[in-house]
C-alpha cells in the first residue's frame, strides 16, 4: 500500500456544517480481489477528526452500495490508519470521508487515500 491514490483537502464541516455524516468520496475503483487492507495517509490534522470507511457495489446494481468495514475508521493523529474488510468485496470501491460537522475555514485534514492491497485472487 505505498502507491498513492488521491491527496485531498478536507475542510471541517466542508458540507455546509449541518450533518456530521456529509461524506467526501473518491472514484470508484475495480476490485482486484475478495478482501482488501484499505489504508489512509494522513498529513496533516488541525483541528479535525478525520472518520472514513470503504464502500463497494457492482456494475450491474450501480444503488445497491454495501460498505465493508467492520466500524467507520477515526483518527486524531498525524500517520498511516489502515482495516482490513470484514466483507468480501463486489466489482468496483471507493473510500469515504468526514470531517464533523461545525464549519471551519482553518480546520482541516490533509490526507491520501492508498491503493488497496488485496489479499484474494479475482
Amino acid at each position: 500500500m505505498t502507491n498513492q491514490l488521491q491527496g485531498e483537502i478536507l475542510f471541517k464541516g466542508w458540507a455546509g456544517g449541518a450533518d456530521a455524516a456529509a461524506w467526501a468520496y473518491t472514484p470508484w475503483m475495480p476490485v482486484r480481489g475478495d478482501v482488501g487492507t484499505f489504508g489512509v495517509e494522513v498529513t496533516y490534522l488541525g483541528g479535525v477528526t478525520l472518520t472514513w470507511n470503504v464502500q463497494t457495489r457492482s456494475l450491474e446494481d450501480p444503488s445497491t452500495i454495501t460498505t465493508i468495514l467492520a466500524a467507520d475508521q477515526t483518527t486524531a493523529a498525524v500517520g498511516p490508519v489502515s482495516a482490513t474488510s470484514t466483507v468480501a468485496a463486489k466489482q468496483l470501491v471507493r473510500y469515504r470521508f468526514s470531517t464533523g460537522a461545525t464549519a471551519s475555514t482553518t480546520d482541516f485534514a490533509l490526507l491520501r487515500a492508498l491503493q488497496p492491497s488485496w489479499q484474494g485472487d479475482r
